[in-house]
């Protein structure tokens, strides 16, 4: 899911990818660099001096500057304090924390997969740089987590996506970046809101799924080292298509049987087949156009994990540590309806 929506959007788009080390080599991957300003990854600063530890789809992403690596200790300027309300927030929900605590306790964690996380039945692997080595201390002292190695940590499955999500919020809201992730159900947003009850959320939905199905051009096979080039040499136009899809999306004022939609909708296509021809012209490969599944479509994927709504008050660690990191700024709530809807509904179910 993409947290912040503005509604200025000649502001750039920059994304910071979750919950692993590595983006996959995938057609996901391929539409986000193409389409968004920057990429960011969080990255061990092990990774900054070994990049061979990247799997080589990522080590060629960034060495060709599409994707940055990011170290949270190096942006935060009070780790600890931020890293504080995290362990607040865990520790006022004792009865959730001691459910928890059973799969390690009876099963433990056990191999190591050097260079990413490794998601297991029983617990996840997180490496120590992500965070200050206190979080760790005190979720092995709370009974989620135990330690493997000098770099890797094994943390009970539901924390350890919460950890991210906080981790990831806060640092997006830091270095003004926006959270997104490519794990989601069945490979598709659409089933995420496929029951949702709120009328402002479903239209939003189905008019980018109007919007993006067949409309998202993306190469089929691709040279990263000419998609580089490309997004240099066409900056603006992909800058003006991929704002074009959420500017119509946010707009209640744009209904999808309305006739400013089709009108909308046909300036897309023109735009999409000027885009295509560059492309062409570009030698980027063969060009395929997306589904509902489309790069924008795919950010939302935040929106299927299903441990947000697991304990109260993940959304308040989060707002309190922006506002330990950012206190100049005053965060803009507005942008995270969505969480704070996922929040709700799931913890309602989580009782």
């Amino acid at each position: 899911m993409i947290l912040n929506t503005t509604n200025n959007q000649n502001k750039k788009m920059n994304l910071l990818y979750y919950p692993y080390i590595n983006l996959p080599d995938t057609e996901w991957t391929i539409r986000t660099l193409l389409y968004y300003d920057n990429v960011s990854s969080i990255v061990p600063t092990q990774y900054f001096h070994e990049p061979e530890r990247y799997e080589p789809f990522m080590r060629e992403a960034v060495q060709n500057e599409l994707i940055t690596p990011v170290n949270p200790m190096n942006v935060l300027d009070n780790p600890w304090e931020v890293t504080r309300m995290f362990d607040e927030y865990l520790n006022q929900n004792k009865g959730i924390l001691k459910r928890r605590r059973l799969p390690i306790q009876r099963n433990g964690i056990s191999h190591i997969h050097a260079g990413k996380y490794s998601f297991r039945e029983n617990g996840v692997h997180m490496h120590a740089d992500k965070l200050n080595n206190g979080v760790f201390y005190n979720l092995i002292q709370m009974g989620l987590a135990e330690r493997i190695d000098d770099y890797w940590y094994g943390v009970e499955p539901k924390t350890a996506y919460e950890l991210m999500n906080f981790i990831t919020s806060v640092v997006a809201c830091k270095i003004d970046y926006q959270p997104v992730t490519d794990r989601i159900t069945d490979n598709c947003f659409s089933t995420v809101y496929a029951q949702n009850k709120d009328i402002e959320l479903r239209t939003r939905q189905y008019k980018r799924d109007l919007i993006l199905k067949e409309m998202i051009p993306y190469p089929k096979q691709i040279d990263l080292t000419h998609l580089r080039q490309f997004k240099d040499r066409h900056h603006d136009l992909l800058t003006a298509f991929s704002n074009k899809v959420e500017q119509i999306a946010l707009n209640p004022t744009i209904t999808p049987e309305s006739p400013l939609f089709t009108m909308v909708l046909d300036e897309m296509k023109a735009a999409k087949e000027e885009l295509s021809a560059r492309m062409n012209e570009s030698h980027l490969g063969d060009i395929v156009f997306g589904t509902i599944c489309g790069t924008i479509a795919a950010g939302l994927g935040f929106l299927a994990s299903p441990v947000l709504g697991a304990i109260p008050g993940l959304l308040n660690a989060i707002y309190s540590a922006c506002r330990i990191e950012r206190p100049e700024s005053a965060i803009d709530q507005t942008g995270l309806k969505y969480l704070a809807l996922v929040d709700k509904r799931l913890r309602r179910k989580s009782r």
